[in-house]
């Protein structure tokens, strides 16, 4: 088994996939990892920060609005200490979700078990003084700064704690970015320096193959059509020179196509101006007085001159359609009454060349959607190759039927008796020039009229095929769909 370029190239690359998919993966992980971390950091130590910090303000608020409820009696002051109350205990709510470890948690239940003492002395000492007997009013005072300042130490140890594991973990994301970036770095440089050395090596191996045909190449392109010999390189440069081969011959049959379509169109035209001239020459010169004579010049002239635009339309109909700018103007219409007014129109013709020209009756069939000027046109060009190739006394069919493997398109089928066409040549009997029959008695025409055929049954979204065999006639077909 040869080692081809693409097995060099796939056995190279493939370590560098390796290599690349392994970073990927790496870093991929340690993202992962640093995006956990700063999440902890700003959905949990952060959040724990700024509970404790606003737990802290709430706290020593409601600590005033509660010295100066028992100074002065005012129930605003009261008020305000209940609403404080309200939002500490939310933001005790708040805590609680974000204690991550047991030491949290107790540091939250010892808060919690704190702040509802001080509240129960607060109301203790509320009813007291309602009640305006006497008590220990110090000894209630120095509880509950005793209380309070429980609070603030516990909070103020989360909240350093909350700090000091922010801290650590942004140094550990700080520690696995910069492992991240230089397993990177070291990769991506052993990635370089590995591509670099597989395309030297892959590039040595086919830049002279590669060289010598594009000398060959050179010699193609100043018109020298030779065949490249076979050259030592790898299969995929063996092949190239193959397609290159396949393009010389290609090019040196255009280039004779080119040349037998000037000498067709030449023809053409010449004839017809020929005809004109000698024409308008004998009638400028009075050659015949009599207005009969006169009239068939005239004639003459006006029938060549329709030719020779014919022989120009057909020209530009090619052009327009391979740019996709042909007109059409559809509409739904039946399909038989313009195979019979081909047939009526052609009929001459086959009469003089002693040819059965037959039209075989159909049963009733759907209507088509179909340019009728351009489906005539297509039917006048097969019935006039059928008409031309066939000798006397030979016969030409015309029949249209529903596909049976297609119920939605119709087929009509141009049979004759001709000399058939030789198999190598049915599948480029559509490409434009191609005429298969250079003898004398045909040489008339561009070899368009089957070129154009084909690109107006395709713009109706029909398809056309022949089939044929040397000696038993042919049979052209096309096939457009019911509307």
């Amino acid at each position: 088994m040869k080692f081809t370029i693409f097995k060099r190239m796939i056995s190279g690359y493939a370590v560098i996939m390796i290599m690349v998919i392994f970073m990927g993966i790496y870093v991929t992980l340690k993202l992962n990892q640093m995006t956990d971390i700063n999440h902890k950091i700003a959905k949990i130590d952060g959040a724990t920060i700024t509970v404790g910090e606003h737990l802290l303000e709430v706290l020593f608020s409601q600590v005033g609005f509660e010295r100066k409820y028992m100074i002065a009696g005012d129930p605003d002051f009261l008020r305000e200490f209940h609403r404080a109350k309200a939002l500490f205990e939310e933001e005790m709510v708040r805590l609680s979700a974000l204690a991550d470890s047991e030491k949290k948690k107790g540091w939250t239940a010892e808060i919690e078990a704190h702040y509802d003492r001080y509240t129960a002395f607060f109301e203790e000492e509320s009813k007291l003084i309602a009640g305006k007997d006497p008590f220990p009013r110090k000894e209630y005072v120095e509880e509950k700064d005793r209380i309070v300042g429980e609070i603030d130490k516990t909070l103020r140890d989360l909240i350093k704690n909350a700090r000091s594991e922010r801290d650590e973990k942004l140094a550990l994301s700080g520690r696995i970015s910069y492992r991240a970036i230089r397993v990177t770095a070291i990769a991506a440089g052993l990635t370089i320096v590995l591509g670099i050395a597989i395309s030297f090596f892959i590039t040595r191996n086919i830049a002279r193959p590669i060289s010598l045909l594009g000398q060959k190449t050179k010699d193609i392109a100043t018109g020298r059509f030779h065949k490249i010999s076979n050259i030592a390189s790898p299969p995929e440069i063996k092949q190239l020179a193959e397609d290159f081969n396949a393009m010389s011959e290609r090019l040196e049959e255009l280039d004779d196509m080119k040349l037998d379509f000037i000498s067709h169109v030449s023809h053409e035209l010449r004839t017809p101006l020929t005809s004109i001239k000698a024409a308008s020459s004998m009638v400028l010169e009075g050659a015949f007085s009599q207005p009969e004579r006169q009239t068939e010049l005239l004639n003459v002239i006006r029938d060549e001159c329709d030719r020779l635009i014919g022989a120009v339309n057909r020209i530009l109909d090619i052009s327009r359609m391979e740019a996709k700018m042909m007109d059409y103007h559809f509409a739904e219409c039946a399909l038989f009454p313009i195979l019979q007014r081909a047939v009526l129109k052609l009929a001459p013709l086959a009469q003089r060349k002693k040819i059965d020209l037959e039209l075989t009756p159909c049963p009733e069939l759907p209507r088509v959607k179909i340019d009728p000027d351009r489906i005539a046109q297509v039917l006048e060009n097969l019935l006039g190759n059928a008409l031309k190739f066939t000798p006397e006394r030979g016969k030409v069919v015309v029949s249209v039927s529903m596909m049976d493997d297609q119920g939605g398109f119709i087929r009509v089928s141009i049979s004759d008796t001709a000399c058939g066409i030789p198999r190598e040549h049915l599948e480029r009997i559509f490409e434009k020039f191609k005429r298969i029959d250079r003898s004398r008695e045909t040489a008339m025409g561009t070899g368009l009229g089957l070129a154009i055929v084909k690109y107006i049954i395709a713009d109706h979204g029909g398809k056309i095929w022949v089939r044929s065999a040397p000696g038993k006639g042919s049979t052209f077909s096309f096939a457009v769909p019911v509307a």
